[in-house]
């Protein structure tokens, strides 16, 4: 008999969520975290905070451009803090929120926490060809960026300027070289799992599919119906380095043409200014020389 798929079932929820964070992946960027955010949302946490949220949401620079200071300072970060910028968010994975995988434990106490991790020499690989040349982009932008902001799409600005203070600032990755990136890597995983409590987290690779992720959120591993049996869904697998670059350059192409149509319009506002003012003059001067006469 066929096995052809005749109904796809809604995915298995989970009990209705407290207020607040649900589950906070450390996750650094290139570990699976595309894939992760999409398993958790077919579990039922409705909204995945993830690096692609911050860009269609770039109102929320100034949280984040609070809490990168207030940890560059050493300030601590207030749970009302936290419970503003994620608002209706269950769940928080990648950058930027990646950076504080630590401080969202500690101010959601009862959040499940996911150490998403990988290999670390193919992590350095995939990270070098997508996500390095990005900063590294972004970092050569920043003094274009101050001069040009007004013609600057908010969108972009914020990108680069909250990209440069995380990875200026050393809270987050920069443009280093190798060994450099492989000791913040190790750096980052070994201070979350000392600083999180053992019994909250589970040591993950999104290589091992539904089956501990599930047990550890306390969820069933969602399945669909075929014509002859309820079968397991297959681990969502996405953005690899041919889908980041198709993504980072349709959105490169989105700001560019945002840019130069602001500075087309801001143009056409400035020489409208510059003639609407020398008619002025001019018509001053006429009404002097009729006042003469």
């Amino acid at each position: 008999m066929s096995s052809k798929i005749e109904t796809v079932v809604s995915m298995p929820r989970s009990a209705e969520y407290s207020a607040g964070l649900q589950v906070v992946v450390c996750s650094l960027p290139r570990t699976g975290t595309t894939s992760i955010k999409l398993a958790l949302e077919r579990l039922g946490y409705r909204n995945v905070y993830h690096m692609s949220t911050f860009i269609n949401h770039t109102e929320d620079y100034r949280y984040w451009d609070y809490v990168i200071r207030a940890k560059i300072s050493g300030k601590h970060i207030s749970r009302s803090v936290w419970d503003s910028l994620f608002r209706d968010y269950q769940a928080v994975v990648d950058a930027p929120g990646c950076y504080f995988s630590v401080e969202l434990a500690e101010a959601y106490p009862d959040a499940k926490v996911v150490i998403l991790g990988r290999d670390s020499e193919k992590w350095y690989n995939s990270f070098a060809q997508t996500v390095q040349e990005m900063i590294k982009r972004r970092e050569s932008l920043e003094v274009l960026e101050w001069a040009l902001r007004p013609c600057m799409p908010t969108q972009a600005s914020a990108i680069i300027r909250m990209g440069n203070l995380l990875s200026r600032s050393g809270v987050g990755l920069g443009s280093y070289d190798k060994e450099e990136c492989l000791k913040y890597f190790h750096r980052y995983y070994a201070d979350c799992r000392s600083k999180i409590a053992p019994g909250r987290c589970i040591d993950y690779k999104v290589q091992d599919g539904w089956s501990p992720l599930c047990k550890h959120l306390g969820v069933c591993v969602p399945r669909y119906q075929t014509s002859n049996a309820w079968v397991e869904l297959p681990f969502p697998r996405a953005n690899d380095t041919e889908a980041f670059h198709f993504w980072v350059n349709q959105l490169q192409y989105t700001m560019l043409r945002q840019f130069w149509r602001n500075v087309i319009l801001y143009g056409l506002v400035l020489f409208g200014t510059i003639l609407l003012c020398m008619r002025l003059i001019h018509f001053s001067k006429l009404n002097g020389y009729t006042l003469d006469d």
